[in-house]
């Protein structure tokens, strides 16, 4: 089924790609769009497991247990199945200079009753004017406050009206408000004013 463009909309500004200035020769190319899929409100279960020093290296794993959470978007409603997935994070590096790889998975269950798996690669950096460093979690931080994204892929079940999730190229930009993380959704696109096929 091919998708419909959006009632009396049109395609926004598309951007040059920067890579322009760095060849010659090749057709032009443009800046992707990124449009909203969903945001996830995330509560976590606080019983965390700590592992410092693994395998005598620098790093300590954090599992870090998801009690639950919602999530709303234009094409999805639902929540996170309660106590069913975790980020089984790593925390890279000394005192001074350290980061977090995030590596999450959780299931999504929509409103209609359709399971879809959530997993989520990323990286939770202080930036360059944080308050994050301070002793202890902070339970509360921005995007002035640190560089928090992940790449977001799905499994969703095919020939379903979640199944073109399974297809697109997302990014999670996140923050952190009073201990739970806050997730917004976009997809990466060449035509920002065409739905997406929902088959």
């Amino acid at each position: 089924m091919a998708s419909d463009n959006m009632a009396g909309s049109k395609d926004p500004q598309h951007e040059p790609s920067p890579g322009e200035l760095d060849s010659q020769g090749i057709h032009a190319m443009r800046m992707p769009h990124l449009k909203h899929v969903y945001r996830i409100v995330c509560h976590m279960s606080g019983n965390n497991t700590t592992i410092p020093n693994v395998q005598d290296t620098d790093i300590t794993r954090l599992i870090l247990p998801i009690a639950g959470g919602t999530v709303s978007g234009p094409q999805i409603k639902g929540s996170i199945v309660p106590n069913s997935g975790a980020d089984w994070a790593q925390l890279v590096g000394g005192e001074q200079k350290r980061f977090v790889c995030l590596d999450a998975r959780y299931p999504l269950r929509t409103g209609d009753g359709f399971d879809i798996l959530v997993s989520a690669k990323g990286i939770y950096e202080e930036g360059p004017h944080s308050q994050a460093r301070q002793a202890g979690p902070v339970p509360t931080v921005t995007q002035d406050d640190v560089e928090y994204f992940t790449h977001l892929t799905f499994e969703a079940a095919g020939h379903g009206p979640y199944s073109w999730m399974n297809r697109i190229v997302a990014i999670g930009v996140m923050t952190m408000f009073k201990s739970r993380p806050i997730i917004d959704c976009y997809r990466l696109t060449n035509f920002p004013s065409v739905n997406i096929d929902k088959s």
